[in-house]
């Protein structure tokens, strides 16, 4: 009788935590990208020419971008599940500001608070929800133009020989000794924001080894 009534009570403590550790679970950084990628394709369809890239580097490699949405704009969407501190958000708060046309941070309620705090107002805003196994985006702030962008920084995210490619188009002069500190600056020198951008948007839609 002993032996029956300690079979069951393990089987429901086992069930208990089975079923705790399965509700409990933490959104991950993946969760909330598999649900970004197909509200992006949405959001961007009508512009035919948008590419969305994972992982894009910025500053040189110094930061990389989570999501970034190209088409008529560099949008990068930084992710924030709830697995991830808030430690690298400052420096990253810098790097993007630097590099990218409009920024949006996803995250989810337990960083939600903080993060509007934190981040420049100019930031969109998502907030992920999972309330009853069903997953939700909700755009609680649309991202507006970045002001802090640097012809320098975003001419970082370009390779060599893209930026070999921009200075003969403009036929701007450069030594064939030129390492990408001195084309960047050569370029920065010679050409505005608005061109560079569109520069910058137009190589990347051409790359096509993106781990190169």
């Amino acid at each position: 009788m002993y032996c029956i009534k300690y079979i069951e009570l393990a089987f429901h403590i086992s069930s208990f935590y089975f079923y705790n550790n399965n509700y409990l679970k933490l959104m991950q950084d993946a969760d909330i990208r598999k649900l970004l990628h197909p509200y992006l394709e949405r959001k961007n369809r009508k512009y035919k020419d948008t590419i969305i890239v994972d992982e894009l580097d910025l500053c040189s490699g110094l930061s990389r971008i989570d999501i970034a949405v190209i088409n008529g704009i560099i949008h990068g969407y930084e992710i924030k599940s709830e697995e991830d501190t808030l430690n690298r958000l400052p420096n990253q708060i810098s790097y993007y500001n630097k590099s990218l046309e409009k920024i949006t941070i996803a995250t989810n309620k337990s960083h939600i608070k903080k993060i509007d705090k934190f981040v420049p107002e100019w930031w969109g805003l998502i907030l992920i929800t999972d309330k009853d196994k069903q997953k939700r985006i909700i755009e609680l702030r649309q991202a507006r133009t970045n002001p802090l962008l640097n012809n320098l920084s975003l001419l970082q995210i370009l390779w060599k020989n893209e930026l070999i490619s921009v200075s003969n188009k403009y036929n701007i002069k450069i030594s064939c000794q030129s390492n990408k500190r001195k084309l960047r600056e050569s370029i920065a020198n010679c050409l505005d924001t608005s061109i560079l951008s569109q520069e910058v948007r137009t190589a990347l839609k051409s790359r096509q080894n993106w781990r190169s």
